[in-house]
């Protein structure tokens, strides 16, 4: 008997089988809605016997799990390692967040909303004489910020209406007067991936802001400017921002689909 070719054997199925269930888990990812064995088998092109095999050793470690006809998910075992390995948003975040306010050089914001409101949880401000300097954990309206209406894009129109309400204090007379308009803007930004504002939440500063949708949550990314300087840099500063995005998407980890 040939011990090493059957150690090397050995080596190469295990490697074959952390393969499969990666893709299974991969194709979970994309299917928080639960998936069939039968269509997990053809999305990773693998005999459903085989998949069926997997998806039970996964389950039995809680990293996925089975709801009946509903089909297979992603189970709390996984979602808790990736908490373990990526806690901390703003350390994992401020390396991109640096290099979006050296590619702009203007400052940058990392914020979370909170019911109408939306706070900075992280900011590095621009190292030039004209900037703007945000409060840390200042509380802003959330349909008056370009962050606020980025993480709002990502609700249902229904859900916006819910939390917002009718009625629209004004933060400055610029600031955007009803649901309605609010809604418009919404749109937007939706279509567009990116949201801006100017003068509606602080007159003469102007930010423009994306939402990232995340396996830790949702967030937002701001980069905010004097609006004397806002037009003339809006088209790289929007191409910066958008390159900011799939970065940090891609160290986190996505959770929606087509955010």
């Amino acid at each position: 008997m040939n011990t090493e070719y059957s150690v090397e054997e050995e080596r190469s199925g295990g490697i074959q089988v952390i393969s499969r269930a990666a893709a299974i888990l991969n194709t979970l990812g994309s299917h928080p809605e639960g998936l069939s064995l039968g269509a997990i088998a053809n999305e990773v092109q693998l005999p459903r016997s085989t998949v069926q095999r997997i998806v039970a050793a996964l389950g039995e470690e809680g990293i996925v799990r089975t709801e009946g006809a509903g089909g297979v998910r992603l189970g709390p075992m996984l979602l808790r390692l990736v908490s373990t390995i990526h806690t901390d948003v703003v350390a994992i975040a401020s390396p991109y967040l640096q290099q979006l306010c050296n590619e702009t050089e203007e400052t940058v914001a990392l914020g979370r909303a909170s019911g109408r409101q939306i706070a900075n949880i992280h900011y590095i401000v621009a190292e030039r004489e004209l900037r703007v300097v945000p409060k840390f954990g200042l509380n802003l309206p959330i349909y008056s910020t370009s962050a606020g209406r980025a993480l709002l894009s990502l609700k249902s129109d229904l859900e916006i209406r819910q939390l917002v309400g009718e009625t629209l204090e004004p933060a400055t007379e610029n600031t955007v007067k009803d649901i309605d308009a609010l809604m418009q803007k919404v749109a937007q930004v939706r279509a567009t991936g990116i949201s801006m504002e100017s003068g509606e939440t602080v007159l003469g500063i102007s930010t423009l802001a994306i939402a990232i949708d995340t396996i830790l949550g949702h967030y937002s990314i701001s980069v905010l400017m004097p609006t004397e300087r806002h037009a003339a840099k809006l088209e790289s500063v929007q191409q910066a921002v958008l390159r900011c995005k799939e970065a940090l998407i891609g160290e986190i980890g996505k959770l929606g689909i087509g955010k």
